[in-house]
């Protein structure tokens, strides 16, 4: 079934689902997914995610993560349109491989939470896909600035928005976004790691472990350039606990590796072939973890009593795991409130000069996967 194409197709694919899919389920139905309805429908499924998003800011509809979407309790302000409007600006599905990419979880998890509190004030967001490199700021700004939307959200913040971003700023529009420092051109809100990184290593040291290795998305021989800000955030934060914890920083055990679970299994086999040894390993994504544990199982290495495994997410699957994996939680409720709260209050009171920057915690959850370590924090 294919219906036709205009200029507003995401808002006749949200009228049919609206008309025709929805009344076929009752509230707290699991209903079809993004990519199975965009397949029914004949359409892509970057136009479907926009609509479900839409229809979950109104609170038609919601996400249970890693378990699917389903229809909403009914409630009085279902059919009445919210008064006031945020674009959320993702880049495109095909940049982000979104069937690969981890950072993929973090747009989404960061943009339905936001959602959710903006809900609360009237709010909807109306999601735009926005290829930067395709477009000059003046092409941006027509493209993104509208009349009726005040504010913009950025759940994945590049710094080569910033030309856009200072075009929206200088119309008035309050734009927010999430990144792992503080800029000059946007209110941004993010995660300090830190406080995590120092229980993860003092758990580690507790338990005896003295070589720890970490894999992440950056290398010391490479720039520290913002597109790697997070991953030099976390390495600088590594050294820091390990100085902390009076553990030996070893340069060979810190290992560039993509953020997949197939990158990790592969850097780790590559680390046994080497013959290095490590008693430890923390993984900047959950998904490199999974990895590490497989390569791990496969050389018959025992974890933890052989080497201990740290992941950082807390994505579903990390309590499904055999053993458990240990993993630094990133709450993206609570930074998409920290978002939410920037952007309200500049909205109360415009015309600030100064661009805000929130941080939230991040937290050490110690599972079999780390082993015993000392009493966890």
């Amino acid at each position: 079934m294919k219906l036709m194409e205009n200029n507003s197709k995401s808002e006749r694919l949200e009228r049919h689902l609206l008309r025709e899919v929805l009344p076929r389920y009752r509230p707290g139905d699991r209903i079809p997914s993004e990519q199975q309805m965009a397949d029914e429908l004949e359409t892509s499924r970057t136009t479907m995610h926009k609509v479900y998003f839409n229809l979950m800011s109104r609170g038609l509809i919601y996400r249970r993560n890693g378990i699917g979407t389903f229809r909403a309790e009914p409630s009085a302000g279902d059919t009445a349109r919210p008064v006031r409007m945020i674009t959320a600006v993702m880049p495109s599905l095909h940049l982000l491989n979104a069937k690969e990419t981890p950072n993929w979880f973090n747009h989404q998890y960061t943009l339905e939470y936001f959602a959710e509190a903006a809900r609360k004030d009237n709010f909807i967001l109306n999601l735009v896909f926005f290829d930067h490199d395709r477009y000059t700021p003046e092409e941006g700004e027509r493209l993104l600035n509208r009349s009726d939307v005040p504010a913009f959200l950025f759940p994945s913040l590049v710094p080569e928005l910033k030309p856009v971003i200072e075009r929206l700023n200088a119309a008035g529009k309050v734009c927010v976004g999430r990144y792992f420092e503080a800029t000059d051109f946007c209110h941004t809100a993010g995660f300090d790691m830190g406080p995590a990184f120092d229980d993860a290593i003092s758990f580690l040291a507790a338990g005896g472990r003295k070589r720890i290795a970490l894999l992440d998305l950056w290398s010391p021989e490479l720039p520290e350039i913002p597109h790697y800000g997070y991953a030099i955030d976390r390495y600088h934060r590594f050294r820091h606990s390990l100085a902390k914890a009076g553990l030996p920083y070893i340069s060979e055990l810190y290992r560039f590796c993509p953020p997949g679970a197939t990158d990790g299994e592969w850097a780790i086999r590559r680390m046994l072939e080497e013959k290095l040894r490590f008693d430890a390993v923390i993984c900047g994504t959950d998904q490199r973890a999974f990895g590490v544990l497989k390569a791990l199982r496969r050389a018959g290495v025992k974890v933890p009593g052989e080497v201990a495994v740290i992941g950082l997410n807390d994505e579903p699957e990390c309590t499904e795991c055999d053993p458990p994996l240990a993993s630094i939680e990133a709450s993206f409720p609570e930074l998409s409130k920290l978002l939410y709260t920037i952007l309200r209050d500049q909205l109360d009171a415009p015309g600030s000069v100064t661009f805000r920057h929130l941080e939230h915690p991040g937290r050490f959850i110690p599972r079999e996967s780390a082993g015993t370590g000392g009493v966890a924090p």
